[in-house]
């Protein structure tokens, strides 16, 4: 067992535990993302210690002592700190600026240094005060010295505003390079369909996936929808139809939701493009956009036989964290009476629930969320929630979805391993393939509400109360710890869980 010392904290690293493992299980709060060592949101400085990285990482980071927490595990006690902005980025020129209309510009920029990057991934640029945002990269690598973005200009964004009309051709950034995982990749080139799907300035990033498919020699069918809500916002419509033109198995197809135009269907892309393609259950989808569109179109597309690993998503999030949807998603929901019948009207959702709630605290990954909470107080919530959707019945008093996870900070990665026990559980349970997409989807739906970088504070009457996970007492009186069962002597201190109510001494709590 490792002792990591983070920020002047001290906290415990177990056996086969990654240090974010171990850093979160302990009330640690950083910020992550994918969990796998792709996007780099929770690089720290190692300043002593050795750690072993479970999949390779850039040379550079490792020569400039950082360390990837997710996929690295501690061989030794570890000293780490907060990652050094100077050390990571990467010096860079706007070299062009260009008005694409509907209050989009493509931005030309030029690294000082070589990169490997894809369309659709993201890099973020920051500027001299600090001021940083991510951009989806629009052009295909090694066209020229130089990438591109399109930034939507919004005129109270402060970044917006500074790229496309107050710098200035020949101005100087920082950036970080490339990450994500929404591109194209050799591994979809047999694919029989990619299905791409843009609000705003996403389709940019999709339009150089597509590029990058049709240039690689892509055969399958590639179908890009783009929604605005007025024909301005179809700022690459000429763009995209010459393409069309050029590739006999590239279509574009044009959404206006707000305005009517010969040249575009009126409505909202993600009923048009899950109508017209009910059985996605051999494509990839991209999504890129506002997050209100990813969300719809992850439960359509689950809905419609894709599976979450064939989905690839770049949701433009605000700058600053916004309150959750998760009441208007649950208010527009419908009862089911198909699915509830082949639930049995209950008692085989809560057969599927018992099996999934026994892999779940059996798993190491997901049972530090439950520490302290019995496991049938856990089904009984869930099963009221589900049934309540799907019976209609209101009889359901508990707390919506983010407010019920407000404090758990989970990745996408670790969404997905939860859907994947859940799956097994349904698989125990032979649930019909149909009933299958439908309980995914409801998961899916909610997926925004509950994967988050940092833990936040619950939402009532429509505001975001404060946060507090741990806080340090000392007791009047002698009590026993809850982690080793040692006595704590009155006015010695203690660490209290704000959400399960335990106390730890000094020693459990390394303070």
């Amino acid at each position: 067992m490792a002792t990591i010392t983070y920020l002047g904290s001290q906290y415990e690293a177990r056996d086969g535990e990654t240090v974010l493992e171990a850093l979160l299980r302990q009330g640690a709060r950083m910020p992550f993302s994918c969990r796998k060592g792709s996007c780099h949101t929770c690089i720290l400085k190692c300043d002593a210690g050795e750690v072993a990285h479970s999949r390779a990482i850039d040379p550079e980071l490792v020569h400039e002592h950082h360390i990837l927490p997710c996929v690295a595990h501690a061989r030794s006690d570890l000293a780490l700190d907060l990652p050094d902005p100077s050390r990571l980025s990467i010096a860079a020129e706007i070299v062009s600026r260009r008005d694409l209309g509907g209050g989009v510009f493509e931005l030309g920029i030029a690294p000082m240094k070589e990169l490997d990057y894809q369309a659709g991934q993201h890099a973020q640029l920051t500027r001299e005060d600090g001021l940083a945002r991510p951009y989806s990269l629009t052009s295909l690598p090694g066209c020229d010295y130089f990438f591109t973005v399109h930034v939507q200009l919004y005129p109270d964004g402060a970044m917006s505003r500074w790229l496309c009309r107050d710098a200035t051709v020949g101005q100087t950034l920082s950036m970080l390079p490339p990450r994500g995982d929404c591109h194209y990749s050799s591994a979809l080139a047999s694919s029989p369909r990619l299905l791409l799907l843009a609000t705003g300035s996403g389709a940019g990033a999709l339009a150089g996936i597509a590029q990058q498919a049709l240039a690689a020699g892509h055969a399958g069918e590639i179908v890009l929808y783009h929604g605005a809500r007025e024909r301005a916002g179809l700022y690459l419509h000429d763009t995209l139809l010459a393409l069309a033109a050029r590739h006999a198995n590239f279509r574009y197809v044009a959404c206006l939701s707000r305005e009517a135009s010969p040249e575009a269907r009126a409505g909202r892309i993600t009923r048009f493009a899950f109508d017209d393609n009910p059985d996605l259950s051999a494509a990839e989808i991209f999504l890129c956009g506002s997050p209100a569109m990813v969300d719809e179109a992850r439960y359509r597309a689950i809905l419609a036989g894709a599976s979450n690993a064939r989905i690839h998503a770049d949701p433009f999030d605000a700058a600053t964290p916004t309150l959750p949807r998760d009441a208007q998603k649950v208010a527009a929901l419908s009862a089911d009476p198909e699915l509830w019948a082949a639930l049995d009207r209950g008692p085989r959702l809560r057969a599927v629930l018992e099996s999934f709630y026994a892999r779940v605290y059996r798993d190491e990954r997901l049972l530090p969320y439950f520490q302290g909470i019995p496991m049938t107080r856990v089904i009984d919530k869930q099963y009221e929630f589900l049934a309540m959707v799907w019976s209609g019945q209101t009889s359901y008093l508990g707390l919506n979805p983010f407010n019920s996870h407000h404090w758990m900070v989970i990745s996408d990665d670790l969404f997905d391993h939860r859907e994947s026990l859940f799956a097994q559980a349904m698989a125990e349970h032979a649930l019909p393939a149909w009933a299958v997409r439908r309980i995914q989807a409801l998961h899916e739906l909610f997926r925004s509400d509950i994967v988050k970088p940092l833990a936040r504070g619950m939402v009532i009457d429509g505001v975001e109360q404060p946060f507090h996970t741990h806080q340090v007492e000392h007791l009047d009186i002698d009590t026993v710890c809850d982690g080793c069962g040692n006595e704590i002597p009155a006015g010695a201190p203690s660490r209290y869980h704000h959400r399960v109510g335990t106390l730890h001494c000094a020693g459990c709590a390394s303070i």
